[in-house]
Formats: structure tokens, sequence, C-alpha cells
């Protein structure tokens, strides 16, 4: 039986998004295998203890680098938010993987003097970039989109890159409950919106998808609901929403659970965003039978498999048009979109991630 430790810190919030999501789907799914887990936790969270993952049969420790953890008796070693793990006592050799979400800071396009992030932040990512290049035996991108990037401006061995993609929670799963526009109606979210989902930053182009989406003039029974949290870069976008008036609606983040159920009650999603290295929402959405709007650039392609409805993200009357398209999309096409986004499961994610540790454990 593999043993595997896993840096699981960014589970570790109450309110887990992209690569918290990833980390508790994966984590979860590879339990069910033939695998003995130990799951750790960076001290930097220990204010957040409270929240840690938990999987049943599974050891949890504290990670406080270059001190402890002092774990060993591991195959594997694997960091789900690209960093290179420095911990003591580990076997000389231990296979070490890191999965790759996105390679944004590092694209030329989106260097342009703080406008994404700090430039301290930019550089803490490339050199993790890089570091992750020279010192981890395999790393797992999250799409092809993501790789090709990454090999393209780093320099690293392309054997020891490989692709596995995210999955989806079975909350999405499900059919059309009875009981979704009660959920809807107590929390105070109109049904029939226009839905976007994550971070409320300047990096996912909350600007142009606020712009794209008033200038689709839609009539005031389809409000552009925004689910996430303010993050970088917010505030000039807080005061164009405050403008719109009850046009936008902010929702904050929610629970998977309600998350699925204002999926299917909304028209669409309007994920047209500057780059995604995966787009979890993108699925999500499809698999509840909502059509997506999304970039050309990016892997929002990639993941849609065809069935997104593509625009220019820099293009306001292209975002507007793609979403007058999406809202025109026949009940043949939603369900192909449907059954296209099932097929992402985090079963099929964990078994080509074991497959990954076994490729490490080769190399020594």
């Amino acid at each position: 039986m593999l043993s595997i430790a896993i840096d699981a810190t960014a589970a570790c919030t109450p309110k887990p998004t992209g690569i918290g999501r990833y980390t508790e789907g994966l984590t979860a799914a590879l339990s069910q295998r033939a695998i003995r887990l130990k799951i750790g936790t960076r001290y930097s969270h220990f204010h957040q203890r409270n929240h840690r993952l938990q999987i049943s049969d599974s050891k949890r420790f504290w990670i406080q680098e270059p001190i402890w953890p002092l774990v060993q008796g591991v195959d594997v070693l694997h960091v789900t938010d690209a960093r290179v793990p420095r911990w003591p006592l580990l076997k000389k050799g231990t296979p070490k993987v890191a999965t790759l979400h996105d390679v944004f800071h590092i694209l030329p396009e989106f260097q342009n003097g703080g406008q994404y992030a700090t430039e301290e932040f930019t550089r803490k990512k490339i050199d993790r970039y890089r570091q992750i290049a020279r010192e981890c035996d395999r790393i797992i991108c999250v799409s092809e989109k993501t790789r090709t990037d990454f090999m393209k401006h780093v320099d690293c061995d392309p054997q020891k890159v490989e692709v596995v993609h995210h999955g989806i929670d079975s909350h999405f799963l499900e059919e059309t409950r009875g009981n979704d526009a009660e959920i809807l109606e107590s929390l105070g979210i109109p049904q029939g919106g226009i839905l976007y989902v994550g971070d409320v930053s300047a990096r996912k182009n909350l600007q142009g998808i606020v712009e794209g989406y008033l200038a689709a003039n839609l009539d005031q029974d389809h409000p552009l609901l925004l689910v996430g949290e303010s993050t970088f870069g917010s505030g000039e976008l807080e005061f164009r929403i405050r403008q719109a008036g009850d046009r936008i609606l902010r929702i904050g983040w929610q629970k998977q659970e309600i998350l699925a159920a204002i999926y299917r009650q909304s028209r669409a999603l309007l994920f047209c965003t500057h780059y995604e290295g995966f787009g979890l929402p993108v699925l999500e959405s499809m698999a509840c039978g909502t059509p997506v709007v999304i970039s050309r650039s990016g892997a929002t392609p990639e993941v849609a498999g065809g069935h997104g409805h593509l625009c220019d993200p820099a293009d306001v009357k292209s975002i507007a048009a793609a979403l007058k398209s999406a809202l025109n999309s026949s009940k043949e096409d939603i369900r192909a979109g449907r059954d296209h986004a099932r097929r992402f499961t985090w079963e099929h994610c964990a078994r080509e991630t074991e497959a990954v540790y076994q490729r490490a454990m080769e190399v020594h």
C-alpha cells in the first residue's frame, strides 16, 4: 500500500475556493484507493485549525519548515499548491510532487505594474515556479494550457510535467431539486440571474464582465450575481458595482450545496476572465445544465470542450454577444455540455494522480 504525505494547507480555510476545493476533492478520492494518507497543514494556518482537512483513517500533522514535521516512512510527498517542501528527516530521495494550477504571474501580458498583484507577490510566485521545476520529481499541471505555458516560460525537463484535470463535487451532478427555489428565496438570491463565480478582483476581469453584462441590456429579471469574496484590486470594481444599483448583486462565498442550487436556477455563467489555469466554475455550471460564456484565452476552452460560448475578454461587445448566444442555447446543446462536464470526476483525478506518484517513485 502506498504511503503518501500531502501538504493540504490550501484546504485549511473557512471559505475554500479553487485550490482548496481541488485539495479537498482529490484527497477524499485518494482515501478511497489503496493509499495510506498523512495530511499536513502549515503552522501559519494554526489560527484556522478548526478548518483543517480531516479524512477518515488518515493521520494529521503540522508543518513548520524547516523544523518539522518529523515525518518518516512515506513513499511520496505531494504539495497541492505549487511549493517545494523543506521537511527535515525525510528519507533522502523521497519523491516530491507538486500541483501547478496556473502560471498567471510569469506571463508577460499580465506583468503590468502591480495591477493584478503586488510586485513582491509576483516575484515570489515566479521563484516558486522555478523551484518546483528544479527540485520536484513530478509536476502535475491541471490543464494542457497550464503545462504549455509553464514549459514556454520555465526551464524544466518536459518528461516530469504531466496533466491531470480536476473533478467536480457530487453536488453538481445532482438533478434539479424541488427545493432549489426555496433555498435561493431563503437567502434573498433571485432566480434567473446571470452568474459569476470566483474572486472579485482585477485579475479575474470583473471590469469586463460587468461592462459586458450591462452592454447586453438584459431586462431586470436577469441581474448579475457575483458569488465570491473581494480580493486584490477590487476597490474600483466595488465602486462600479455600486453605480449599477440593483442590476448587480453581491452574493459572497457559498457552500457547494448552495452554489449548486444557484447554478441550477441561473440562466448563464459569465466567466470571461483574463486567464484561467483550469476554471472549475465552467465544469460545475455545465454539469448543472447552465450554459457558459468563456474567454478564448487560457484553459477554459480546453475545459469546456467545445461547449462554451467564446468571447474576447477585452472586448465589451464580444462579451455581450456571447452572453446573448448563451441565453439562446438549445436543450440539445445544454445536454451535450452537461454530459461533457460530468465526465470530470475526482475518482478519475485520484486514479491519474496515483499513476503520477508511481512514476515519481520509478525515478528513484
